[in-house]
């Protein structure tokens, strides 16, 4: 749980404080198969939020922990989902919907799973309109939806051309994340609000010198095409790397 705390403020200390917590609790019993499943989580945020030195590393240790989550549990929903992020971080596209489609038939009524599966729709493999109901069910199963809900819930609404919606969404985020920096500095761009943009551009330049929109691009992985237009667009609009 402390674990899941830390992972969960998407800072880059809270990250590498998470991954020492779930190492942690993997060497006093390797068979948790939750604490791998955040393992690779942990290591997916490093890689997508540049908090590491090494992309690949962080990459493969992503791939390790995640396969050792479906190789102790065939059907955790959350690693296959993480699975099938990773898969289309390598550039398999098939392999990340199969994925998906097996993360959503082993937790179509877990809460956790269809937010993060919206994520996915949204951004990496599969049809971006079906992000949509899919973050709508997880915040009815679960409503009081922790702060990363709204922050998957921006960046699909974002994704989907509803700027405004997106920025009252990730309002409600996480406030230190890169993530939802990110999406609220393009949404702004988008909504013609300039300043906000350049304010927030400012901020991940000092806070996240590492953090740039092609590395979020390679690492998160965005890879449906609607989703890396959109991004790439807007960010044309504001000064970031």
């Amino acid at each position: 749980l402390l674990g899941v705390e830390q992972h969960n403020t998407f800072s880059r200390s809270g990250n590498g404080e998470a991954i020492r917590l779930f190492s942690r609790a993997l060497d006093l019993d390797p068979t948790l198969v939750r604490a791998w499943t955040e393992l690779a989580y942990a290591y997916s945020i490093e890689a997508c939020n540049g908090f590491g030195d090494d992309l690949n590393a962080s990459i493969a240790k992503w791939r390790w922990a995640a396969e050792n989550a479906l190789r102790l549990d065939a059907s955790d929903s959350t690693a296959h989902n993480c699975f099938g992020d990773l898969m289309g971080c390598l550039g398999d596209l098939e392999a990340a919907e199969r994925a998906h489609r097996r993360a959503f038939e082993c937790g179509s009524n877990h809460a956790d799973t269809l937010a993060l599966l919206a994520g996915s729709k949204a951004l990496v493999a599969g049809d971006p309109a079906e992000a949509i109901p899919l973050i709508e069910r997880a915040m009815r199963l679960n409503p009081l939806a922790p702060p990363w809900y709204f922050g998957m819930q921006g960046r699909v609404l974002f994704t989907a051309g509803r700027y405004r919606d997106a920025i009252a969404a990730l309002r409600r985020s996480t406030p230190d994340s890169p993530h939802m920096l990110i999406f609220l500095m393009l949404a702004h761009a988008r909504e013609g609000e300039g300043a906000e943009a350049a304010a927030i551009a400012s901020r991940l330049r000092t806070e996240f010198p590492g953090f740039s929109v092609d590395g979020f691009i390679a690492g998160y992985p965005v890879t449906n095409p609607d989703a890396v237009r959109a991004i790439r667009d807007a960010a044309k609009l504001v000064a970031i790397r």
